[in-house]
């Protein structure tokens, strides 16, 4: 109810005090305040749907998106006049309803009396004083962000409790600069205590002496586990990868680190948490100089590429930030082909990809590369023919199911020819780097797929009976490469007794997790909120008791790894973390 006065108290504002001033005045000014009233209308209604629009299908609300959508206008408007037409035909019908009410109701006539001036300046002062207190929210705190949603405790509710028009309205005043900021509370004394220790102790990094191998990472957009390996036929939608899942290196499950492909690749490329409900690209945050994955291979010599089948964009330019020498997007394909509402289907970013590793790979043979790949089709709702649609598009379930169908593929296609076309030993890695359009509960927006193996074999077919992070992908691929950076938050899944633990936020909630418990903790006050049981399909949830033995030192591990991160990339020190957190649980 708070952001609903404020947003209400932002946008009355104006016409209550036209009003009042009306009251000194001869001239009638009603169709001012009626044109008001529309804009407001209009402003509101109109968040609320696009806010809509937007969670259904990231499954998070709006806020640093504002800034993050240079050239993906046209796409965004495609998917949701396709997809969300309902949505948005609503909103187009209360509008123009509305909008036809202010303008044909009495509501505005004006009384004819005028205020003395003392009632003048007493109401003008008293409205004041409750507008400001409205936008502030109260007096008794900081002035409200839209995260406070999530001071309700429960992430679910905090969800529901969201007001789109305050949000678009804040981050919009805001501006750029402040999309991010921090909300976490400061580590406890001890930690900074033991961490300044582990800073002065000598570590054999190695960022230089690497074996010369090449690195495929294919980021599988907004694929999503819980279509995937299913004992259920109808939900079997990624048969090649499940096979070759099966003699890889993988785990149980893996938590992605966000909601966007920007923040799949920050932390699997660096190897660190994403800022707590937001990202780095785009943001001030980029601005801080990072030690990841692309940049030390193209310091030693590698050839690094960054190929989407969609408009460059913020993912592009963020991509070339982090280390890739060349970045491509639709615009640089050099042929036609089917497209959906994003750009190019899968089997043509594929044959993009597969032209420029033959080009790499022919131009300086001595030369090994790397080369990131995000794929599209699974990021749209079309797919080239109505065949395509195995699974049915009816549903979202259906919908996603189909298009991860044809995604998969065009996968067995290119790992094929992939096989046949590499000269030198390659790591191959795909990894979703989020997922989309969920509508199942509990952590079925969280649980992604991914492997990792090798075409001359090197790298043995672990499956880790835990729960694994996107930040263990990088601290991997280096590890295999012969390198290590003890500043990667990761742990390597080589390690035959790997003990990480994976992690995410939703808003001011972190998410903390070992194997199959997961505990929450609110980062603005590192207050442990709720427990769970992680069930053996690695997505349902079963609550636990927060006195059990092992939540303690679950939860001080997880508050005091989020609150040393959060600070470090927020002081643009990344490079500062030292692991002191694996050995106290």
């Amino acid at each position: 109810m708070r952001f609903d006065a404020t947003i209400a108290a932002l946008l009355t504002a104006p016409a209550a005090l036209v009003l009042l001033v009306l009251n000194f005045l001869r001239f009638d000014m009603r169709w001012v305040i009626r044109l008001w009233a529309s804009l407001a209308v209009l402003w509101i209604i109109g968040a609320t749907a696009s806010d809509t629009i937007y969670a259904e299908d990231a499954r998070k609300h709006v806020t640093f998106e504002l800034f993050t959508a240079s050239g993906l206008v046209d796409s965004v408007l495609i998917t949701a006049f396709t997809v969300y037409y309902p949505l948005v035909i609503l909103g187009l019908v209360l509008s123009a309803v509305s909008v036809f009410i202010i303008w044909k109701s009495r509501w505005t006539n004006m009384a004819t009396s005028r205020l003395t001036l003392g009632k003048y300046t007493l109401a003008t002062l008293a409205y004041l004083v409750l507008t400001v207190t409205f936008i502030r929210g109260g007096w008794f705190d900081a002035p409200q962000s839209p995260m406070s949603a999530y001071k309700i405790g429960h992430n679910d509710k905090a969800y529901l409790a969201w007001s789109a028009p305050y949000s678009v309205t804040y981050y919009l005043a805001n501006g750029k600069n402040k999309a991010v900021s921090r909300i976490t509370a400061s580590p406890e004394p001890s930690v900074h205590e033991v961490f300044n220790a582990a800073l002065n102790q000598e570590i054999a990094t190695n960022i230089s002496d690497f074996k010369k191998a090449n690195v495929v990472f294919v980021l599988l957009e907004s694929w999503a586990s819980v279509d995937m390996n299913s004992p259920n036929p109808e939900h079997h939608s990624t048969p090649f990868f499940d096979a070759l899942r099966a003699k890889s290196l993988t785990s149980d499950a893996m938590y992605a680190d966000g909601y966007r492909t920007v923040q799949g690749i920050f932390a699997s490329m660096c190897s660190y948490p994403n800022p707590n409900g937001g990202i780095v690209a785009g943001t001030h945050l980029q601005n801080s100089q990072y030690k990841c994955l692309p940049h030390m291979l193209r310091e030693q010599g590698w050839d690094t590429r960054f190929v989407q089948g969609s408009g460059k964009g913020i993912v592009g330019a963020f991509a070339q930030s982090l280390g890739f020498t060349e970045s491509y997007g639709k615009e640089d394909f050099d042929f036609e082909a089917p497209h959906n509402e994003w750009g190019f289907q899968d089997d043509s970013i594929y044959r993009f990809s597969m032209d420029r590793i033959n080009e790499m790979q022919n131009s300086n043979s001595d030369k090994p590369f790397f080369i990131a790949i995000n794929t599209g089709t699974t990021h749209g709702s079309l797919l080239p023919s109505e065949d395509d649609f195995t699974f049915g598009k009816s549903t979202m379930p259906e919908l996603r199911r189909s298009t991860m169908n044809y995604a998969d593929k065009a996968l067995e296609a290119f790992i094929t020819e992939l096989h046949d076309t590499v000269k030198e030993p390659t790591l191959i890695v795909l990894m979703s780097d989020h997922t989309a359009k969920i509508v199942e509960p509990n952590l079925a927006k969280n649980s992604i797929p991914f492997l990792i193996y090798a075409t001359d074999g090197s790298v043995p077919a672990i499956h880790h009976n835990t729960a694994t992070s996107q930040r263990d992908v990088g601290s991997t691929i280096l590890d295999w490469l012969g390198g290590y950076a003890p500043w990667f938050t990761g742990q390597s899944l080589l390690n035959e007794h790997y003990a990480g633990q994976s992690s995410f936020s939703d808003g001011s909630l972190f998410f903390w997790v070992d194997g199959k418990r997961m505990v929450t903790i609110d980062s603005s006050n590192n207050s442990l909120q709720q427990c769970f049981h992680i069930k053996d399909d690695t997505i349902r949830l079963k609550r636990a008791d927060c006195n059990e033995s092992w939540v303690a030192p679950l939860f001080e591990q997880g508050r005091d790894f989020n609150a040393l991160t959060q600070e470090l990339l927020f002081n643009g020190e990344t490079t500062q973390y030292r692991d002191i957190f694996s050995q106290t649980h």
